[in-house]
């Protein structure tokens, strides 16, 4: 049976964004009621899009990403940025690490992902320049090394994560 770890960003992230929404719609109401009518149209016009583009990415995307261990396989999927699959066997060494503490991961460049108030979701390149698919809520993570890349994973629910990862390969924990 597949075990799916799902990886939501925090909630203070879509909080505050609402809460961006409602000052820009009092904004708009207090503008269209003091007769800067254009101003409130332009409001509207700019903001609208915008909102729903973000709410996009910083809800709806992250509330898709999830982590499965199914039949010996990992598999990531962090919409839009990447889906990856890889056999468990392939995992030369797995341990529990903050991202901050590892010269490795420590100043990662940013290449095809989204990474804001400890959310991070895509791929990086690591300080040895090799690949790194990071789905994470914070800075703990589970680290999986592979021939071609690294696993930088850190779930809501980790130690479930750990659990499962444990039952195929030995994990080191911090």
């Amino acid at each position: 049976m597949a075990a799916i770890f799902p990886v939501p960003i925090c909630r203070k992230v879509p909080l505050s964004f609402l809460l961006f929404i409602a000052m820009v719609t009092t904004a708009t109401v207090w503008s269209v009621r003091s007769g800067f009518l254009w101003t409130g149209i332009c409001l509207v016009a700019v903001t609208a899009p915008l909102a729903a583009l973000y709410w996009w990415m910083l809800h709806v995307n992250p509330s898709k990403t999830r982590i499965i261990i199914d039949d010996g396989d990992l598999l990531v999927d962090a919409p839009p940025f990447l889906k990856a699959n890889q056999p468990m066997t392939s995992i030369s060494r797995a341990f529990v690490a903050n991202m901050n503490d590892e010269d490795e991961f420590r100043d990662m460049k940013k290449e095809q992902c989204m990474a804001f108030f400890g959310y991070k979701n895509g791929i990086f390149k690591t300080a040895s320049n090799k690949d790194a698919i990071v789905v994470a809520r914070s800075n703990k993570v589970l680290c999986l090394e592979t021939p071609e890349r690294w696993f930088l994973l850190g779930p809501k629910d980790l130690d479930g994560l750990i659990q499962a990862v444990g039952q195929v390969i030995p994990v080191k924990n911090a």
